[in-house]
């Protein structure tokens, strides 16, 4: 009866008193194997851990088939970092209650701590199975999915969690992690403004929440976010570089600079910063500087998996007569077009020069004084070994001329003879008496971070139809060529991009056209290359190559820049088109 009165006071929380019970039941009998367990609890509760486990040895020496006894030995053993030893005591504790759902828990925690994730799986589903109303048991199964990269059954689980009634900030922050990394940015901004809510100090969930406004685009509610959490911890660089971040998004360049060279000085090394501060100063064309930071693309968490060396020397700038070197593509198509301009810089240098390019791009590609070759797919290691004497990455032969003009010999690329012949008629058909022709493309890649601002929806610059004179072609490809069905009837839009099967028969369209008018995409690059008028349309924080300020390119001479003076507000630039088309009509 003592021992019962005891675990009543105990689970009221009235542990002075339950352990005067549990004393007096020893008293009264010295083999009292409960009394000794309870005892060794309340141990456990006050953090002495070497007592506990020394009651509960005694215990089950008298006690050896007590399985809560056996379970609580096993967690005793675990927070004294023993966790094979508690692996055992909670097996043992199930061999005598196969269905005590919190040694199955146990036994599950103690196997994640010894990484065996497959087992920890399974008796985190035993503990389930048997008490399913537990969100702690479906936590747990959280973690261990999680751990185990099954990061779509850890997110059920969590949610089960707090679909159960848990609320707490360990189930928050790891589902909206988990969905921040699943690319749910406004359900897991649900999970992290709970928690920054509730706890001001939490530089962790401060943090979090400014990176899923990041990733919703909602820069100016992100920056206070990260000036929280660098209150907090100080010296942290992340929530400095993602604090920066955000400035550059908002073109606040000036105070993003600043934060880049904090981070820095807090993480020397840290390459998001340095890249990051690179493009800020190649915006700023201070190419000398620039060029090296801008190298730690191929070094950030999101580049690094996307580059690797290849099996001979990297290029660094030594002589190359007699050499031969590989250019190697990265990135986009439009990167490519860009920077595959220096291979007669380095053809001039008396190198053989090969370019690897996208398959798409490849015979515009050979069209490119110095490249000997082109490769449209990547190349074995042994086929380098065997001949290449250097590599190059596209987007790092820039910095290997220091002082070199950017501006190419324009036009650096050609579109084939033949396919332009075809397209001059088929273009003249399609626009018979027409003063001029414009190609218009007017959305970019949808999975590029930026571009629900750099794409402008077609119904934006639906205006531009009532200009009179102008015969439109619709080059754009991909998921924007819907965006024609909204202009039915209203803009004589020829639709062709389906007939464009690669960048070749782009460029020999574009041959035909007066005019090319397009957002920051691959097509810009490519009527730069070829020395053809192009107007580009820019957001008002617009991608590096586009410098500052101008309205000319220092890229491609024959390209005029059209800029955003907000972001996402479109009206200016559509009124500076007008006007320019205006201007220009023959």
């Amino acid at each position: 009866m003592l021992v019962e009165a005891g675990l009543a006071e105990h689970r009221e929380g009235r542990t002075d008193a339950a352990h005067a019970l549990y004393q007096r039941a020893l008293a009264c009998d010295p083999g009292c194997a409960a009394a000794l367990h309870y005892l060794g609890v309340l141990a456990m509760g006050r953090d002495d851990l070497a007592g506990a486990a020394s009651l509960m040895d005694r215990a089950l020496a008298l006690a050896p088939r007590d399985a809560e006894c056996l379970s609580n030995r096993g967690v005793a053993a675990a927070r004294l970092n023993d966790q094979s030893g508690a692996a055992v005591f909670q097996r043992k504790a199930i061999e005598q209650a196969p269905g005590f759902a919190n040694a199955h828990n146990n036994l599950g925690n103690a196997l994640m701590e010894l990484a065996d994730l497959a087992g920890a799986q399974h008796h985190y589903r035993q503990a389930r199975a048997l008490d399913p109303q537990s969100a702690h048991f479906a936590f747990n199964l959280g973690r261990a999915l999680e751990k185990a990269n099954r990061p779509d059954e850890a997110i059920a689980q969590y949610r089960e969690a707090r679909a159960l009634g848990a609320d707490d900030t360990p189930t928050l922050m790891s589902l909206g992690r988990l969905l921040r990394a699943a690319k749910e940015p406004a359900q897991a901004a649900v999970c992290f403004e709970r928690v920054v809510a509730r706890e001001p100090d939490n530089a962790s969930a401060h943090f979090e929440l400014g990176y899923v406004y990041d990733a919703m685009h909602r820069y100016e509610e992100a920056i206070p976010l990260y000036q929280r959490a660098a209150q907090l911890q100080p010296y942290a660089a992340g929530a400095v570089n993602n604090l920066a971040f955000a400035y550059t998004a908002l073109a606040r360049y000036d105070e993003a600079e600043v934060h880049y060279r904090r981070a820095l000085e807090l993480n020397p090394g840290l390459p998001e910063s340095q890249f990051q501060l690179g493009m800020l100063l190649l915006r700023r064309e201070a190419y000398a500087e620039g060029w090296p930071l801008f190298e730690n693309r191929k070094t950030t968490s999101v580049g690094r998996p996307n580059y690797r060396k290849l099996p001979c020397a990297e290029w660094q700038g030594e002589p190359l007569a007699g050499k031969r070197l590989l250019i190697a593509r990265e990135q986009g198509v439009g990167d490519q077009i860009q920077f595959v301009r220096y291979a007669g810089l380095a053809a001039a240098m008396g190198a053989r020069v090969d370019a690897w390019v996208a398959p798409e791009l490849a015979s515009l590609a050979a069209t490119v004084p110095g490249v000997a070759r082109v490769l449209d797919a990547a190349p074995s290691d042994e086929v380098i070994a065997a001949n290449y004497d250097y590599w190059c990455d596209v987007m790092s032969l820039p910095r290997k001329f220091p002082g070199r003009p950017i501006y190419a010999a324009t036009p650096y690329m050609h579109a084939d003879a033949a396919q332009a012949g075809a397209w001059r008629e088929r273009v003249a058909t399609l626009s018979p008496g027409a003063h001029r022709r414009i190609g218009l493309v007017w959305a970019g890649n949808p999975r590029h971070h930026f571009d629900a601002f750099r794409s402008v929806p077609l119904t934006t610059l639906l205006p531009l139809a009532a200009l009179e004179g102008n015969s439109w072609f619709a080059i754009q490809k991909g998921p924007g060529a819907t965006q024609l069905a909204d202009v039915a009837g209203r803009w004589p839009l020829h639709a062709i991009g389906d007939e464009l099967h690669d960048f070749a028969s782009t460029a020999a369209l574009i041959e035909n056209l007066d005019l090319v008018i397009t957002v920051d995409t691959s097509v810009a690059h490519l009527a730069g290359a070829l020395g053809k008028p192009v107007w580009v349309l820019l957001a008002a924080q617009p991608d590096w190559r586009w410098g500052m300020g101008r309205e000319d390119s220092v890229w491609y001479p024959s390209a005029r820049v059209f800029r955003q003076t907000t972001l996402g507000d479109w009206s200016g630039v559509l009124a500076a088109l007008q006007q320019a088309l205006s201007e220009t009509a023959k």
